[in-house]
């Protein structure tokens, strides 16, 4: 009778622990459907337009979409910067402004509430056209000098666009030639853009 009681308990030991990794498995994969469904927030539009803590505050746009906190840039790189994304604006294709700042610790988060602080984009709706700024964050005294945030109303211009724009770009920021890593950077996005959404 021992035997079989053992094999019995042996069985039954088995199968649950069958059980739990099978639960276990079920368990992983509904994981992501309830992060994605659940919570009074989800669905909702991330609004923040606050200064991430520790960083330097926003600039003011003033009168050029090439903003050099630094002063770094020639009055030559901020007019021709400034004409391409003054064009993009009027084209009805983007609200690209490039911002060189010191001191940015978080840059993904800066330059993201950065666009949404200066209400960059036209607005509405991504699905009806609106949303559709980028921001060209450049940290000179930063090892990653080079960050970029582009509105949901330009999906299409995704990561292998701009993973290319700031490849071809970096090294002149790395070897700290700003001038031409600017003028390089606005002209490249405007022809990726102008391709991507069919305004030459």
């Amino acid at each position: 009778m021992q035997p079989e009681r053992d094999a019995f308990l042996s069985y039954l030991q088995a199968r649950e622990k069958s059980m739990i990794k099978s639960l276990s498995w079920v368990l992983l994969l509904l994981l992501p459907i309830g992060m994605a469904c659940g919570g009074k927030d989800s669905g909702r539009y991330d609004q923040n337009i606050s200064v991430p803590e520790g960083d330097p505050a926003f600039p003011p746009l003033g009168t050029s979409w090439i903003i050099d906190n630094v002063n770094i840039l020639s009055l030559e790189t901020i007019r021709t910067g400034d004409a391409i994304c003054q064009k993009l604006k009027e084209d009805g294709i983007a609200e690209m402004v490039v911002v060189l700042i010191d001191s940015v610790k978080h840059p993904v988060d800066w330059a993201t509430h950065y666009g949404r602080w200066l209400g960059l984009g036209r607005k509405g709706m991504s699905t009806e056209g609106g949303n559709n700024g980028v921001v060209w964050l450049i940290r000179p005294d930063a090892a990653e000098k080079l960050t970029i945030s582009v509105g949901r109303g330009l999906p299409q211009f995704a990561t292998t666009d701009y993973g290319a724009i700031m490849d071809n770009t970096i090294e002149y920021f790395n070897f700290g030639n700003f001038d031409r890593g600017v003028v390089e950077l606005v002209q490249e996005t405007d022809k990726v853009l102008r391709n991507i959404y069919g305004k030459q």
